[in-house]
C-alpha cells in the first residue's frame, strides 16, 4: 500500500474532544478528533444514511451521529450503536501540522467489510448487508466479465455464508440466491434489488446461527496425491455410503475433500447415485442439488461450502418413494434394474456427458403425456415401457416437464381453503422445478441414472393427480381482458385477463413475458421469503423447460400465470390451528396429496 499523506493543518486548529470537518482537495469529508494527545480520524459520512459525522457529539471517546444515534469509537471506527463500523484513517503530527494518510489498505478492508456483511446477514439486515456489499464492490477487486459487477464479491460471500450456517444444509435461500444471479446476468433484475432479496432470504433462515458444525472436517490426513487416487476409485461411493446409512458427518467431510480435489464435478458423480434411487424432500434432493452445482460453478471460492450443504441436505432428506404410497414408483425402478441400458461409453461417450436426445414424435409424446397425467402407476409404468423401446431419458424428460405445467395449471385452488388438508399450490410447482432439474442432472448423468431420474419424474407428476380442479378451468372471454401489458394484468391478479393475453402471444413473445414478469416475482408476489424462492424458481424452471422444448406451446407460460398471479395466503392460520386440535382429538394426520 502506497501511503497518500495530506495536510490537514495546524494541530492548534483542533480543538481537544471536539469533532471538526476537514476536507482534502477532491472534496472528501473526514471527521476528525482530537483526544489523548490524537488526532482520530474518521470518514464524514455516517455509513447508515451518510449524514455528517462531524456534526455529532463526543463522550467518552465514542462519536454519535446525531440523526439516528448510531455510536462509533473514534480509536478504532468500531460501531458500538447501530450497525456497520465507519472507516478510519492514519494521522500523525508532523512539525505541528496534522497529516492524514487517505490510502487504503485494501486486505483491511476486504476483512472488515466481509466480516460486516456476515454480521448482517447472521442479524437478517439486507439494507446493512448491502451497504457493505456495495462498498466490498467499490474497491475494484470484482470481475466485470460475470454479469454481476461490482456485487460479485458480495454474492459470493452471501453464498459462502448462507451454506456454511444452513442448519439442515443446502434451502431455499440459497436456491434463490442461484436463481436470481441468472437473472441479473440476463439482465432481468438489477443486481441491487436482488441482493436485498437474496441477503434477507437467506438470512431469515438463519438469523443468529452460527456456523453448521461439520463434523469430523476432512475425511483423513493424506496426502493430495494419495487422496486423488483414493478418490478415482472409491470415495465417491463412500458418500453415497454415508448417505445411506446416515452417517452425516462423514457424508459432509467426504465431500469437503472430493470438492477439493475433484471439483463440482467430482460432487456431482458422488451424489447422483444416491440421489436417483428416490424422490427425496417432495424433489427438493435434485431441485437444491441442481442450484448447488450452479452456485458451486458460479462461485468456485464458495464451492466446497454449497456443495458440503448439498450433501447435508440429503443427509436429512426423507426418502418419499419409500413410503407406502409410492408402490407402483418402487416396482417400476425395480423393473428398470433389470433393463440392460447401455453403458457410459455406448451412450455418452468418453466425457460421460449425455449427447442432445432425439425428440419424441408429436403423436408419442401426446401418448406417454396423457399416461403421466393419467396417474401414479400408469406414469411410471410408461416411463420404464419407453425406456426399454429405447426412449432417450431426456426426450421423455422434456415430456413430463411439459405435462407437470399442465398439472400446475389444472390445480384446483379449493385445496387452499380447507382446513384438513395441508396442501397448497407450493406442492404442485415441485413437480415443475423437480422435472426441470432431473433434466439438467440428467444430462451429465450416466444412462442409468439419467433413466432413473425419469421415471421419478413422471411418477412424481402422475401422483399430484389429487391436485386437479375436477374440471379444467374455462378458457377466459376476450371481454375478460384487460387493457395493457401481460405484467399490468399480473400486477391487478386478474388470472383470466393474464391468460388471455398470453394465448395471444407467439413463441418469441412468450419468452420475452418470462423477463417483463421477473421483477414482479422477484419482490412483489409475495412476502415470507420462501413463497418468493417459488415463484423465482417455478418461473425459472418454466422458462428453462420451455427454452429447452422443441415443441414448445403456452402451458408453460399459462401454468405460470396460474401460480403467480393470484393472490396467495402465506400464513393458513385457522389451517394450522384446526390440524393441531384435530391431530390432538383423533391422532390421525392431516390430508394430503400422499
Amino acid at each position: 500500500m502506497k501511503p497518500d499523506w495530506i495536510d490537514l493543518g495546524p494541530l492548534s486548529e483542533f480543538p481537544a474532544e471536539t469533532p471538526v470537518l476537514r476536507k482534502d482537495g477532491e472534496g472528501r469529508r473526514f471527521a476528525c478528533v482530537l483526544r489523548g494527545g490524537e488526532v482520530h480520524a474518521l470518514d464524514d459520512r455516517c455509513p447508515h444514511q451518510g449524514y455528517p459525522l462531524s456534526q455529532g457529539a463526543l463522550r467518552g471517546g465514542v462519536l454519535t451521529c446525531a440523526w439516528h444515534n448510531w455510536k462509533f469509537d473514534v480509536a478504532s471506527g468500531a460501531c458500538t450503536f447501530g450497525g456497520e463500523p465507519v472507516r478510519r484513517y492514519a494521522t500523525r503530527v508532523d512539525g505541528g501540522r496534522v497529516l492524514l494518510n487517505r490510502a487504503v489498505d485494501t486486505a483491511g478492508e476486504v476483512r472488515r467489510l466481509v466480516a460486516g456483511l456476515r454480521e448482517a446477514v447472521l442479524r437478517d439486515d439486507p439494507a446493512r448487508a448491502l451497504r457493505e456489499g456495495l462498498r466490498l464492490g467499490a474497491l475494484g477487486l470484482h470481475r466485470e466479465e460475470t454479469g454481476l459487477g461490482s456485487l460479485h464479491l458480495a454474492f459470493e460471500v452471501l453464498a459462502r455464508d448462507g451454506a456454511e450456517r444452513a442448519e439442515h444444509g443446502f434451502d431455499h435461500g440459497l436456491a434463490l440466491l442461484a436463481d436470481l444471479c441468472s437473472w441479473i446476468e440476463r439482465g432481468w433484475i438489477p443486481p441491487e434489488e436482488a441482493f436485498v432479496v437474496a441477503a434477507h432470504a437467506v438470512g431469515e433462515a438463519s438469523a443468529r446461527l452460527g456456523p453448521r458444525g461439520k463434523g469430523a472436517g476432512k475425511a483423513g490426513a493424506r496426502s493430495p496425491l494419495a487422496r486423488l487416487a483414493d478418490f478415482e476409485h472409491d470415495d465417491p461411493v463412500k458418500v453415497s455410503e454415508a448417505l445411506a446409512a446416515e452417517r452425516r458427518d462423514e457424508a459432509e467431510a467426504r465431500m469437503r475433500e472430493l470438492v477439493e480435489v475433484r471439483g463440482p464435478a467430482g460432487a456431482r458423480r458422488a451424489l447422483l447415485p444416491f440421489l436417483t434411487q428416490h424422490l427425496y424432500d417432495y424433489g427438493h434432493g435434485a431441485i437444491f442439488l441442481s442450484k448447488a452445482i450452479e452456485l458451486a460453478g458460479r462461485f468456485p471460492a464458495a464451492a466446497e461450502e454449497v456443495l458440503a450443504a448439498s450433501t447435508v441436505q440429503l443427509a436429512w432428506a426423507t426418502a418419499d418413494t419409500g413410503l407406502p404410497p409410492f408402490a407402483a414408483t418402487r416396482a417400476a425402478l425395480a423393473r428398470l434394474a433389470a433393463l440392460p441400458l447401455p453403458g457410459p461409453r455406448d451412450a455418452a461417450g468418453s466425457s460421460g456427458a449425455a449427447p442432445a436426445p432425439a425428440p419424441l414424435d408429436p403423436a408419442e409424446r401426446a401418448a406417454f403425456e396423457a399416461e403421466v397425467l393419467a396417474g401414479e402407476r400408469p406414469a411410471a409404468e410408461a416411463a420404464v415401457g419407453w425406456l426399454e423401446r429405447g426412449a432417450p431419458p431426456l426426450a421423455l424428460l422434456g415430456a413430463v416437464g411439459h405435462a407437470a405445467a399442465i398439472r400446475l395449471a389444472r390445480f384446483d385452488a379449493a385445496w387452499e381453503q380447507r382446513l384438513d388438508a395441508e396442501v397448497s399450490v407450493l406442492d404442485v410447482t415441485h413437480a415443475v422445478t423437480f422435472a426441470e432439474a432431473a433434466a439438467a442432472l440428467a444430462r451429465e448423468a450416466l444412462p442409468r441414472e439419467a433413466a432413473q431420474l425419469a421415471v421419478l419424474a413422471a411418477a412424481f407428476v402422475g401422483r399430484l393427480r389429487d391436485a386437479d380442479a375436477a374440471a379444467p378451468p374455462a378458457p377466459p372471454t376476450p371481454a375478460a381482458r384487460p387493457s395493457g401489458a401481460l405484467l399490468q394484468a399480473v400486477e391487478a391478479r386478474d388470472v383470466g385477463g393474464a391468460l388471455a393475453i398470453a394465448r395471444e402471444l407467439d413463441a418469441a413473445g412468450r419468452l420475452r413475458a418470462y423477463a417483463d414478469l421477473a421483477p414482479f416475482a422477484a419482490f412483489d408476489a409475495a412476502v415470507r421469503p420462501i413463497f418468493t424462492a417459488h415463484a423465482v424458481k417455478t418461473l425459472e424452471a418454466l422458462q428453462r423447460l420451455e427454452s429447452a422444448d422443441p415443441q414448445p406451446d403456452g402451458a408453460y407460460l399459462e401454468a405460470l400465470l396460474t401460480y403467480l398471479a393470484p393472490a396467495r395466503r402465506e400464513l393458513h392460520v385457522r389451517r394450522i390451528a384446526a390440524v393441531a386440535k384435530k391431530f390432538m382429538r383423533d391422532g390421525r394426520p392431516p390430508e394430503g396429496l400422499y
